[in-house]
């Protein structure tokens, strides 16, 4: 979670971060506005959240996008009971604007991409992954490179499947709109004792009426290069039927 605001007891009151008449840096409006989105967006049928700050520290505004099946003043009530307790901020309903959205059933996916090859080269300044995947007999590539001073490989394996994937969605959706944008959050090597090493990657999916991290998992053996693409080929795969036919 960001940065821990329940021990100042000027952050109880509706207010800034800082002292009365004092601004407030920028690391600290980040901080809670990042904390405060971390906790809202935990809360049940909270698709996105994204929180103002003003110079002052205080949290102008609120926008959530959530299901339409929940109700906007409960759950208003809900995001300041969260905030209040979890944070020590208190915020005042009328800055939280909430957008009720729409959300049809899942459709299924006939047939999901399948992970292809999976290379990595150094050559002499820099680092390169090349994934390809397929669908139906037509293969897609994405590639991606570092400097060769400075990589993880398998960050540029993760972000070159992606790429892979951007370029499946172009060859299948006529109208740029209706592709989202994705972005690689976080990939990280699971080590257990008990259990066999597992990758780990979230990709946010960033949609015209949807804003979403998706976690994918798989299998660090034998190869964590193919490891990395299948764990992010694993986080979108099932969200990929809302976006192409």
């Amino acid at each position: 979670m960001g940065a821990d605001v329940r021990g100042d007891p000027q952050r109880k009151r509706e207010g800034g971060i800082a002292g009365a008449g004092t601004e407030a840096t920028p690391s600290e409006h980040s901080a809670l506005a990042d904390s405060i989105e971390q906790v809202v967006r935990r809360l049940r049928g909270v698709i996105a959240v994204r929180v103002e700050v003003d110079d002052k520290g205080e949290a102008r505004e609120i926008h959530v996008s959530a299901h339409a099946t929940r109700n906007a003043k409960q759950l208003a009530r809900d995001i300041q009971s969260a905030v209040i307790s979890q944070l020590g901020y208190r915020l005042d309903h009328k800055r939280i604007s909430i957008s009720p959205v729409e959300v049809a059933p899942a459709r299924a996916v006939a047939i999901r991409l399948q992970l292809g090859t999976v290379s990595f080269s150094v050559d002499g300044s820099a680092a390169q992954a090349r994934v390809t995947l397929t669908r139906a007999g037509d293969i897609y590539t994405g590639l991606a490179s570092a400097p060769a001073y400075d990589y993880d490989e398998g960050r540029l394996v993760a972000l070159a499947t992606l790429n892979a994937i951007e370029e499946y969605m172009r060859c299948c959706t006529e109208e740029d709109e209706l592709r989202p944008s994705l972005s690689l959050k976080e990939m990280i090597v699971k080590e257990d004792g008990s259990a066999k090493p597992a990758v780990l990657a979230w990709v946010r999916m960033v949609g015209e009426k949807t804003d979403e991290t998706l976690l994918g998992s798989a299998s660090a053996q034998p190869d964590r290069w193919k490891a990395a693409a299948r764990a992010t080929l694993d986080a979108l795969n099932r969200r990929l039927g809302w976006f192409v036919e």
